[in-house]
């Protein structure tokens, strides 16, 4: 039974003719004619007498009318569906993110994008970067950020850099300045991620070449951390603004020269081909890093 017959037969059941039939659905009467009567042979039972020049619905083309009509309803829906699906409108996708992004930045970019896709459902893990990393090859994701290694292996990575800068205490005696740079900070206490962090191997570079002291007061993993050590003490840390955002209430930043980048990668799965509603998250994912 082809759809094309069941639209054909719903027309004349709502037209009464063949003629006002081929009108509403923009074929010829004959055609109209030819698919009633296939249609007939298929169901083993006439459709339509004749009568006064129009058609007279049988019994049982009163009975069918109910099933052709929820037949074609739930191709309109199907129609639908597939149509939200294309655009990225319908689906399911989960996103591994490192604690910086998951937190703050993630659930308001994901907010966004929602707000016009009731049908899209998204799960959020937070891990540690490494953590992000090393589950790369088991495609438990769509889409994970993580920061960004000396390279990604197994997946497609779209590096996202930003500039650091400085934060510290309103009243501390360098916020007067416009630019911090490591000679003004020669000495001053400082909070810091890591050694083996991005971040931290560009600042011990920034202040060997000029020969300052680093004076590190306190290590930590995460920026956060950071940020509420300044807040405690009299200390400047390097922030960057993805993981910094929504904690620096209270603190003044300043640029830092020379300048410190901070990457992120925002990684897919090679084998894994993308879905649409991932490749539409993808594309708001990227501008709303970038703005």
């Amino acid at each position: 039974m082809q759809i094309r017959e069941i639209e054909c037969f719903q027309a004349i059941m709502t037209a009464g003719t063949m003629t006002r039939a081929s009108q509403m659905l923009g074929i010829s009467q004959p055609a109209v004619s030819n698919t009633i009567a296939t249609l007939e042979h298929r169901l083993g039972f006439k459709l339509f007498l004749r009568k006064s020049g129009r058609l007279q619905p049988t019994p049982e083309a009163l009975i069918f009318n109910e099933d052709a009509q929820r037949m074609l309803e739930a191709v309109v829906r199907t129609n639908e569906a597939a149509l939200r699906l294309r655009h990225g409108e319908r689906g399911h996708l989960t996103i591994s993110a490192f604690p910086g992004v998951s937190i703050r930045v993630l659930p308001e970019i994901i907010g966004r994008f929602l707000e016009t896709r009731e049908d899209v459902k998204i799960r959020l893990l937070s891990r540690s970067s490494h953590i992000v990393i090393e589950q790369l090859p088991s495609q438990m994701f769509d889409i994970a950020i993580a920061e960004r290694p000396s390279q990604f292996v197994g997946v497609d990575a779209e590096t996202v850099s930003y500039e650091c800068c400085c934060v510290l205490a309103k009243d501390h005696p360098l916020a007067r300045h416009d630019v911090l740079t490591p000679e003004l900070l020669d000495g001053v206490p400082f909070a810091a991620l890591f050694r083996d962090h991005m971040t931290t191997y560009q600042l011990r570079q920034a202040f060997s070449a000029v020969q300052a002291v680093w004076n590190v007061t306190l290590e930590a993993q995460y920026f956060a951390s950071l940020i509420e050590y300044v807040r405690a003490s009299n200390a400047v840390a390097l922030i960057d603004p993805i993981n910094s955002q929504g904690f620096t209430e209270g603190l003044v930043t300043r640029p830092f020269k020379p300048a410190v980048q901070y990457q992120i990668g925002v990684l897919t799965p090679q084998d894994k081909p993308l879905s649409k509603v991932a490749e539409s998250f993808l594309e708001h994912l990227r501008v709303e890093l970038r703005r």
